[in-house]
């Protein structure tokens, strides 16, 4: 009787045993909202050294910048970033392949502080594991957030529900989501590290501030200018505009709105009375054209000026010296019009290249940060060289985030 009661417990064992197999090997095949199982998330679209950048890891990154392409190109409008057609299958590819790049110089950075025997302090530790941490936070406030909203009868038991369904549409565990932040945040913070190291190593000399001057200039304001580029920088940068186009003339500008008062200067002008006394005195509404200093020209261009394009169209025409005046009408912020009289003086100029002897006080600091940042962004570049990447180009390209 013993014996057959063993026999009946070690099937009951093996059935069960069975059973929990099956049930494992089921959550295994499950598939997340990308299409993929345990087995297939889990496989490599990356390696740095022999590092995994995992199928999931960049399908969520891209998923996570996708559904938000709207807003990040926006913000591309304005200078910050890269803008992406998501709609044309090479602009998603550009995207695909930028967000990976992205993961991989992440990983490149953690592998090249460790190798160069750079270390973060425990502050900088805590830092970075409480990064994760809020992130985690965050995530959970939006979903809690985002069931108060529905009108749930119980949005606290609703919202853990919405957690954990989240994360079995992204494929991962809510550990896996924490412990990826963390790597994370540990990339850029170990970024900020290197940067300081090389910026360090580079060590710009006063000697060099000249060339590295026309460089900069060059690059971040002549090759990038567009039509409206001088007019809309701010005039309260400490840093002036760096490049004025070759096409641009320079103007003095007295603005009034009153035509028998503006008609009264101009002939006082024409009669000899000094133009400059009239540009600096309280008649004149143009708050640009009175802070100029008396040796110096706004310069304006056919495209882009800060003054009405009646100003342009009169000045273009005149010869250095003479003064004439213009009536035009400017749209005002609240959709009104109104008539301005400009009276304008054609001054000399100097286009081009603003000379480094004229903003060295002010243009220095920039020019050793430029110098440090492209020096750690060369030292970077040889790394990548150096360490052994391995793309899976064609699961990057099957990757569809709008399927």
């Amino acid at each position: 009787m013993k014996r057959q009661t063993r026999k009946i417990l070690l099937i009951a064992v093996a059935a069960l045993a069975l059973i929990i197999l099956a049930a494992g090997l089921i959550m295994l095949l499950q598939k997340d909202a990308f299409g993929d199982n345990y087995f297939t998330r889990n496989k490599a679209v990356a390696t740095v050294n022999g590092a995994k950048i995992t199928k999931n890891e960049f399908a969520i990154a891209v998923n996570n910048y996708y559904s938000n392409i709207e807003m990040y190109n926006m913000y591309a409008s304005f200078g910050y970033g890269k803008a992406y057609d998501t709609t044309t299958e090479a602009g998603m590819q550009s995207l695909k392949n930028d967000i990976l790049n992205n993961l991989i110089d992440a990983e490149i950075n953690v592998q090249v502080a460790k190798e160069l025997g750079i270390t973060l302090t425990d502050e900088e530790k805590a830092e970075v594991a409480q990064s994760a941490q809020d992130t985690l936070t965050n995530l959970k406030e939006q979903i809690l957030s985002s069931a108060q909203s529905s009108g749930s009868p119980d949005p606290e038991t609703y919202a853990v529900s919405m957690l954990a369904n989240y994360f079995s549409k992204m494929g991962i565990s809510q550990k896996t989501f924490v412990a990826r932040n963390e790597h994370s945040a540990l990339a850029s913070k170990y970024a900020e590290k290197l940067e300081e190291h090389f910026t360090a190593e580079r060590n710009v000399s006063d000697a060099e501030l000249k060339d590295i001057y026309d460089e900069y200039a060059t690059l971040v304001f002549k090759d990038s200018y567009q039509d409206g580029a001088y007019s809309q920088y701010s005039a309260s940068m400490e840093i002036p505009y760096l490049y004025i186009p070759e096409d641009f003339i320079f103007v003095q500008v007295i603005q009034i709105s009153d035509a028998e008062k503006a008609q009264e200067i101009m002939t006082k002008i024409r009669g000899g009375e000094d133009f400059e006394t009239f540009r600096t005195s309280e008649d004149n509404e143009s708050a640009e054209g009175k802070a100029l200093a008396a040796d110096k020209g706004q310069p304006i261009g056919e495209n882009d000026s800060i003054f009405n394009s009646a100003v342009y169209v009169l000045a273009k025409d005149m010869q250095v010296g003479d003064v004439d005046m213009v009536e035009a009408v400017d749209q005002d912020s609240d959709g009104s019009a109104t008539a301005s009289y400009y009276i304008v003086k054609r001054v000399e100029g100097t286009t081009g290249i603003v000379p480094y002897e004229e903003v060295k006080s002010v243009i220095d600091g920039t020019l050793k940060s430029y110098a440090g940042s492209k020096y750690f962004d060369e030292q970077m570049d040889a790394w990548r060289e150096k360490v052994n990447i391995v793309i899976d180009d064609e699961a990057v390209q099957a990757f569809d985030p709008a399927a």
